[in-house]
This record gives C-alpha cells, structure tokens and sequence, in this order.
C-alpha cells in the first residue's frame, strides 16, 4: 500500500503534467495549431465548422496552454518540496507522506525521471541523427538511397524486362 501511495502520486501529477505540456509544444509548435485546428474542423460536422473559434483555439494552443501546464507543475513541485506533503521519516528526512528516502527516490522520482530522461534521450539522438519528424527520414538513409537509385537506374538502362524477348532470340 505504502508503494502504490508513492507511485499513486508522483506519476499522476509530475509524469502526466510533462506529457500535456509536451504535447501543447509539440502539437501546437511542431506540427502547427492552424493545421491541427484545420484537422478538427475537416472531422467536425459541416454544421459545426463555423463554431471553431480558429484564433482562439491558436491562441490556446500555442500560449495559454502550456504557461498554465508549466505553472501547474511549477505549483506542484514548490508545494512537493515546502508543503505539507513531507513528513520527517524515521532517519530524520522529510519525504513524501515520511516514507523511506529510498523508497521515495527510487520509486517516486524514478518513476518520473525514467520516462522524462527517455523522452530527452529520444530527441537528442533524433537530432543527432538528423531526423526531425516521423516523415523526414534520418540523412544517412538520404544518401543510401541516392546512392542506391543511381546504382539501380544505370543497371537497368543495360537490361531487357524479363517478359519481353530480347533482340537476339527474334
């Protein structure tokens, strides 16, 4: 019960904080909040499509949004660190509900350091990697298939389809 407490909290309120402001950038940066508000109005009822306050939305996406999220979590790891929440444990340090330090570093920030160390992991090596987004392939693979066509295009210059009799057997 103590684990699932520990877990119950942190997951909740710091992973899930990070995912929804990850996603408002990434949404409303990256992929654009015109296009994504576009993309709603093509699924909407034609009905419905003049009620899509298009600026608005914008606005919300791409700036109220995520200053709420960011101070939403800010709020909370202020309060994760002064609150009310830290209870002195049995060796004299304050943790989350006074649980064990171990404990509530291993499971409690593990569990949000684990999943955000892996998303900062996963951009990095995709930018190192030259790939940006999930159409843009990385630039080692440009040049292979460059490399590949040009091969392949000169081969088949030379040759004959297989259906088609070549001029020797007439």
């Amino acid at each position: 019960s103590n684990l699932l407490d520990i877990a119950d909290h942190f997951c909740p309120t710091y992973c899930l904080l990070f995912v929804a402001l990850v996603e408002y950038v990434l949404i409303a940066w990256k992929y654009g909040a015109e296009k994504m508000i576009k993309d709603i109005q093509n699924c909407a009822p034609p009905e419905w499509q003049q009620y899509i306050p298009v600026k608005a939305a914008t606005i919300q996406m791409k700036y109220v949004g995520p200053v709420g999220i960011s101070f939403i979590l800010l709020m909370a790891l202020i309060d994760e660190f002064s609150g009310d929440s830290l209870i002195a444990n049995e060796s004299g340090w304050k943790t989350y509900g006074g649980y064990p330090t171990g404990v509530t570093i291993c499971l409690g920030w593990g569990s949000v350091a684990i999943p955000v160390g892996y998303f900062f992991f996963s951009v990095i090596r995709a930018h190192m990697t030259g790939v940006t987004t999930p159409e843009q392939p990385a630039v080692e693979d440009v040049k292979k298939a460059n490399t590949s066509q040009t091969v392949s295009t000169k081969a088949d210059e030379n040759t004959t389809p297989p259906n088609e009799p070549s001029g020797s057997d007439q």
